[in-house]
Formats: structure tokens, C-alpha cells, sequence
């Protein structure tokens, strides 16, 4: 074999040595910033999510707390608004998901499943942590997850999930009384 024929067999080498590198660190780099979007995304629908919270606790309910002897109108709570506001944003953005899981729901479609518990234990222990970001393995390929603890911080919040007795009658007659009640202030009791 020629000097030649080494040096083009070594120019060879590098080049797809270089290649392959290129490669790896390109797709590295794309994942990282697709990944950095998708958290973006996730993080302005969870925002719009609380914004719409607070809209309802401070605009909403105070208008229609009369309402509430005569009918139970579920767009005066705030987790029925924010998971109503995010299932429309999901007409544009239908590959995120939003939902309220919580350990002992008023709503059952909010009861947490078991890979909820894990997180929602993990934010009752953990006071202090204020978001958990990761992936799970679902049917349908892996899915990344932004987690945040809902922990009762309103009083107002017991007057319908403290004592069920203390609980408005018409909530109760759509509801029962077997779930949602017993809630504690400063309690984490979902994600």
C-alpha cells in the first residue's frame, strides 16, 4: 500500500470519525433544545392555567356566591375553570395534557392514578420543592411531565372541602358526600 493510498485511507477515517461526532453532538444539541420547548410550552399553559385560577377565585366566585344556594355552577371553582380553559388551548396544542390529580377529588375524573400518588407523596414530603420535571413511559412512547404541588393556601377553600356538613347543598347534591372533603390549610393534596 502507497503513502498515498495510507493517507487517503486516514482521511478516510477521520472524516467519518468526525462525521459520526458531528452527528451525535447535532442530535444531542436538537434534543436538548426541543426538549427546553416543549418545557416552555408546558410551563405558559400551566401559567395560564393558575392565571386562570386566580381570575376565578377573585373575579368570578365573589359574583356568583349567591348562585351557589340555589345551583352549583362548577365554572365558580377554580380547578374546573383552569382544566376547562387548558381542553380548549388543546384544540392548538393537542399534544399536551393538563389535569388536576388530587388524592381525595370532589370530581373523580381528578383522582390520581398511581404514578400520580408517586409524585404528589414526593411533593407532601418534600415542602419545600416546588416542581418536579420528568419522563415517564406511557403507551403510546415516552412523555416528558411538568409536576407542581397544589397545596390549599385559601380558607375560603374549606368552605366547601373542610367539613363536608359546612359544604354547600347543592355542591353536595351533584357530588355526594364520599369525596373531596377533609382538606387541611397548608395541605398538599394533589399535583
Amino acid at each position: 500500500m502507497g503513502l498515498r493510498a495510507k493517507f487517503n485511507l486516514v482521511m478516510l477515517v477521520v472524516f467519518i470519525l468526525g462525521l459520526t461526532g458531528a452527528g451525535v453532538i447535532t442530535h444531542q444539541v436538537l434534543q436538548d433544545n426541543a426538549r427546553k420547548e416543549i418545557l416552555n410550552t408546558a410551563g405558559i399553559l400551566m401559567e395560564s392555567a393558575m392565571a386562570v385560577r386566580t381570575y376565578t377565585v377573585k373575579e368570578i366566585r365573589p359574583l356568583l356566591s349567591v348562585q351557589i344556594k340555589r345551583d352549583f355552577l362548577p365554572q365558580t371553582v377554580p380547578a374546573y375553570a383552569a382544566t376547562t380553559n387548558i381542553k380548549n388551548l388543546r384544540i392548538k396544542y393537542p399534544e399536551y395534557t393538563y389535569k388536576e390529580a388530587t388524592l381525595n377529588p370532589t370530581n373523580p375524573a381528578n383522582r390520581a392514578t398511581e404514578w400520580e400518588n408517586t409524585i404528589i407523596s414526593y411533593f407532601r414530603n418534600n415542602l419545600d420543592q416546588q416542581e418536579i420535571v420528568g419522563e415517564r413511559d406511557t403507551a403510546t412512547g415516552p412523555a416528558l411531565y411538568i409536576a407542581r404541588p397544589i397545596q390549599i393556601r385559601d380558607e375560603n377553600c374549606l368552605n366547601c372541602h373542610g367539613n363536608v356538613d359546612d359544604a354547600p347543598e347543592t355542591m353536595l347534591a351533584r357530588y355526594g358526600r364520599a369525596n373531596g372533603f377533609g382538606w387541611k390549610i397548608d395541605e398538599v393534596i394533589g399535583s
